[in-house]
C-alpha cells in the first residue's frame, strides 16, 4: 500500500529544524503498516534547508538503515523545493526517487 503525506497541509512555507522533526514524527505515526510513502510536495512554495535535512533526508536514512518499514518518493516539489531537498540528500549520500 503507499500513503500520501500532503505537506501543503501543514503550511506552503516549510522551515525550521524543529518543524521537520514534528512532521517526521508524524508522518511515521501516521504511515504504520504502508509499504511506500509519497512526500507530495504540491503547492509548497519553499522549504528550508534546515527543514529538508531533518524531515526529509532524515526520514531517507532511516529508511535506508531499516529504521522504517516502508520506501520514500516525492512528488510535486517545484525547482526550488526540489534543490532544496536534493542538497540535503547529497549532505547524507541518500537519494530519494522522484514521481512526476
Amino acid at each position: 500500500m503507499s500513503y500520501c503525506y500532503a505537506l501543503a497541509e501543514r503550511g506552503n512555507t516549510l522551515a525550521t529544524r524543529p518543524l521537520g522533526s514534528q512532521m517526521r514524527e508524524d508522518l511515521v505515526r501516521r504511515a504504520v503498516g504502508e509499504d511506500e510513502v509519497v512526500l507530495d510536495f504540491t503547492d509548497v512554495i519553499g522549504a528550508s534547508h534546515s527543514f529538508a535535512d531533518e524531515f526529509v533526508a532524515c526520514l531517507a536514512e532511516e529508511a535506508r538503515n531499516g529504521d522504517l518499514n516502508f520506501t520514500l518518493a516525492i512528488n510535486g516539489a517545484s525547482p526550488d523545493v526540489e534543490r532544496v531537498i536534493n542538497k540535503a540528500l547529497d549532505r547524507r549520500g541518500l537519494e530519494v526517487p522522484v514521481v512526476v
